[in-house]
């Protein structure tokens, strides 16, 4: 079986327990203004270009297609996406197995990587039989058949939440959030261990009275152990650029630490960490 992965990160260590390889596949369910990962809401293999690398050497078409990258003497373009069978993927990711100590392991992202749900269960079966840790980072907008397949073999789910209001999810996702809640439910029903993490960006979720919503949510569910706010940033806007993209959210605003540490207490108070 294969599977359509984007970038392989290794030493991760923000991506679940302990040391991880981080592997992140192609496609995505929703359509967050914020995203940082552009190459991966596609499924399918992009050419990426990168301007200010080439030197117009007319080694390739006009426009340049994939078929031009291994001419390309400068390395202006780019392949995003590559197609991994399972075995070499898995060869691949325990390259890394000295690492992982007795926490660490693989953890698959995207995109959302379970609109490859079969090809990441058998991923997650495989690693897990390794007798390391696995995780699935998700930001639960696929059909609850996607989270069974993995759930036998999945420790933990970096779960993603954003504006609690539907509508105003849908204004910036491109989806109500209404599936992903109800995913999130059925995770914890089914006794998974979850680690929320919320996106905080400037003028759309930024308040005390949205962690407050996500915080009075998610209280019911002892399986979810923590919440992390990862503040907004702009590290992929280049991204958009050489897929011939628009960005599509932009603000000179960031979130500083003092408010991320304010927003925080709102978890707290719940004893929730």
């Amino acid at each position: 079986m294969t599977g359509t992965v984007f970038d392989i990160q290794r030493f991760c260590v923000h991506d679940g327990p302990g040391i991880r390889t981080t592997v992140f596949l192609k496609g995505c369910s929703l359509r967050c203004a914020w995203c940082h990962n552009p190459e991966g809401l596609s499924p399918a293999i992009e050419l990426q270009y990168t301007k200010q690398l080439c030197i117009h050497c007319g080694r390739c078409a006009s426009p340049p297609t994939l078929s031009d990258v291994k001419r390309c003497p400068t390395k202006a373009l780019a392949q995003c996406g590559t197609v991994w069978e399972e075995d070499a993927l898995f060869e691949a990711v325990m390259a890394d197995a000295c690492f992982y100590g007795t926490d660490g392991g693989v953890t698959f992202s995207g995109g959302e990587c379970l609109l490859q749900s079969e090809f990441v269960a058998r991923m997650l079966k495989r690693v897990k039989a390794a007798h390391y840790t696995t995780a699935v980072d998700t930001a639960g907008f696929v059909p609850w058949r996607a989270f069974e397949q993995t759930i036998p073999y999945c420790d933990l789910y970096l779960y993603d939440i954003k504006p609690m209001d539907s509508a105003r999810h849908r204004e910036y996702t491109g989806a109500g959030n209404e599936q992903i809640l109800e995913n999130l439910k059925s995770l914890c029903a089914a006794k998974k261990r979850v680690w929320i993490r919320i996106p905080v960006i400037p003028d759309v979720n930024d308040t005390e009275e949205e962690m407050r919503a996500i915080a009075a949510f998610i209280k019911p569910f002892p399986t979810i152990e923590r919440v992390t706010l990862m503040p907004y940033h702009t590290l992929g806007k280049s991204k958009y650029e050489t897929l011939g993209l628009t960005c599509p959210y932009e603000t000179k605003r960031m979130i500083p630490p003092q408010t991320i540490h304010r927003l925080s207490a709102c978890f707290e108070s719940r004893a929730i960490g």
